[in-house]
């Protein structure tokens, strides 16, 4: 009877529904590439893929839950945008304020995506941030000039 109960528990059929996983490794702000596993229902919340793309870099076979998703962030029409070295990882859509080196003005920014660097980097983490147009050419001069001041609100 036992053997019978083992038998009916093992398998009874379970009802199982596709759940997405990352079908290649994703850098952060990069639209998904999703490959589809069947799992038993309820294994975890199905998150909406629609229009999301990664908050943060997934390995190729990491299951794609909702904290893994951002809406995307996009450089704001007539700004321009740069990679420059931050304090620490930022999110993306993150205000910042840009103190230049030798200028009295503070320039405003936006993150649109952000990485962090690999363990073997002798830099900190990087940014790609949008800046308005018309301030856009003094801040690549204070980042090649090493004359950049990054200030994240708290």
């Amino acid at each position: 009877m036992l053997v019978i109960g083992a038998a009916v528990i093992e398998f009874w059929p379970t009802d199982e529904l596709p759940y997405p996983f990352a079908a290649g490794p994703i850098q952060p702000g990069e639209p998904l590439t999703v490959e589809w596993r069947m799992l038993p229902a309820g294994a975890y919340p199905r998150p909406t893929l629609t229009g999301e793309v990664a908050a943060h870099a997934l390995a190729e076979g990491e299951p794609i839950t909702e904290s893994d998703l951002q809406r995307p962030v996009t450089v704001p029409e007539g700004w321009w945008a740069l990679a420059l070295e931050v304090p620490a990882r930022l999110a993306p859509g993150t205000a910042i304020r840009l103190v230049l080196s030798g200028d009295d003005t503070a320039v405003p920014g936006v993150v649109v995506s952000s990485d962090d660097p690999d363990r073997f980097s002798v830099s900190g983490p990087t940014a790609l941030v949008a800046v308005p147009a018309e301030d856009a050419w003094r801040v690549a001069a204070a980042v090649a000039g090493g004359g950049i001041v990054v200030l994240v609100a708290p």
